[in-house]
């Protein structure tokens, strides 16, 4: 063999090798991303102190329950008849019952007529801030939310809706557009309303970039955010709204409340009182 052939024999091999090398790199990374341990640590904490609602455990592509599955608070509404249920999503480095904004929904709103499902999304670790890691916790969600809503449609609940929180408002959106047609056997939608707050915009592309989801979602959506939000949050309000009028969503609504902060501390019963009374309205408007 001449040396010019070997040599390019070589070289291709070299390429092989480091293709190889970096798939696996990928890959290690891609499972790093997911901070399980403190998942179960969140839910060993959570599930013997929980006062209002039962702590479950949901399978994620799994036939069987098991505590490999992610943990979750179902609360059935305390009222004669349901309006609906609500699947929560709190935000980056979170629990199902973090205090700011995710408690609040989920324990007020059973006593107006909504069911909620609150569940543990996945989590970053706390040096894995990179577009990679991110979009990786992102997309890990989708079929969390999945199952959150096929768990309540189970229970007959026959318009459910997600309010999400911060970086859990990414995770929605990504869900929402990428099931923008999903219909149930009947021809009503998946997903019947949602509602998105203190949402960022944390980079280019989808799915980082709100304004780039929002303007391929039809369904009701109601947008809120505090005067004293997040920059990034604040910064990207106008082009959300943009956005929701490029996709002539008549049944968006954007908001924002004077005073708040990113996690609305001070102001619970003011968000409650205005996410229930938007979403009676538009449920109470659909077939």
């Amino acid at each position: 063999m001449k040396i010019s052939a070997f040599n390019q024999l070589k070289n291709q091999q070299i390429r092989i090798l480091l293709f190889c090398f970096t798939a696996l790199l990928l890959s290690i990374q891609s499972v790093y991303a997911i901070n399980l341990a403190s998942e179960k640590l969140w839910a060993e904490q959570l599930e013997d102190n929980i006062v209002t609602g039962d702590p479950i455990y949901l399978p994620d592509g799994t036939d069987k329950q098991s505590k490999e599955a992610f943990f979750a608070i179902y609360t059935p509404e305390t009222t004669d008849k349901a309006l609906g249920a609500i699947v929560l999503i709190h935000g980056s480095g979170a629990h199902p019952d973090w205090s700011d904004v995710i408690h609040p929904l989920r324990v007020e709103l059973p006593d107006r007529g909504w069911a909620t499902l609150s569940i543990q999304v996945p989590l970053t670790f706390p040096d894995k801030k990179d577009t990679a890691s991110r979009t990786q916790v992102i997309e890990a969600a989708l079929p969390r939310i999945k199952t959150a809503i096929d768990y309540l449609r189970k229970q007959s609940y026959s318009k459910v809706i997600i309010i999400a929180h911060s970086f859990g408002t990414l995770m929605t959106l990504d869900f929402l557009q990428k099931n923008a047609d999903a219909t149930l056997a009947d021809g009503t939608p998946l997903v019947n309303a949602a509602v998105i707050i203190g949402t960022p915009s944390q980079g280019k592309k989808i799915p980082l970039n709100s304004p780039a989801m929002i303007e391929k979602i039809h369904i009701p959506l109601l947008d809120l955010y505090g005067s004293k939000d997040l920059e990034s949050v604040i910064n990207s309000a106008k082009a959300r709204k943009k956005a929701a009028s490029k996709a002539e969503n008549r049944n968006y609504r954007q908001t924002e409340t004077i005073g708040a902060n990113h996690f609305y501390q001070g102001l619970d019963e003011e968000l409650v009182t205005y996410v229930h009374s938007w979403l009676k309205k538009i449920i109470s408007s659909q077939p």
